[in-house]
C-alpha cells in the first residue's frame, strides 16, 4: 500500500521532528521512527484502528502519547491528513476530517 502525506500533515511532522531535536538531539528522529512504525501497523491492518469522523482512522502515538496520526485508505492509497497535538485546537483537526 502507498503512504502519501497531505501537505499539512507532512509540515506538523516536519515541525515536531525539529521542535524534538531542538530539545534533545537524536528525539526528533525517535518522533519519526514512533510515526514510521505505527503508520506500518496502520497500513497492514486499519481497520484495527478507531474511526473518527467520517472514515478517518486515527492512531495514538505511545511514546510521545500528545501526538495522533489521522488517515484515510481508499483502495490502494494510504492517506496521512494530520500529525496532531492533542493541545492544539480542536476545530482545526475537525475541519480537516469533516
Amino acid at each position: 500500500m502507498t503512504i502519501v502525506f497531505k501537505t499539512l500533515a507532512s509540515e506538523e511532522m516536519l515541525d515536531a521532528i525539529g521542535w524534538y531535536e531542538r530539545k534533545q538531539p537524536g528525539l526528533g528522529r525517535d518522533f519519526q521512527h514512533e510515526v514510521d512504525e505505527a503508520l506500518k501497523r496502520a497500513a497492514a491492518n486499519p481497520e484495527h484502528f478507531a474511526k473518527t469522523r467520517n472514515t478517518a482512522r486515527k492512531i495514538r502515538l505511545k511514546r510521545f502519547w500528545r501526538y495522533s496520526v489521522y488517515f484515510l485508505v481508499n483502495e490502494d492509497v494510504f492517506s496521512v491528513i494530520a500529525v496532531f497535538h492533542g493541545a492544539r485546537k480542536p476545530s482545526e483537526l475537525k475541519r480537516r476530517l469533516s
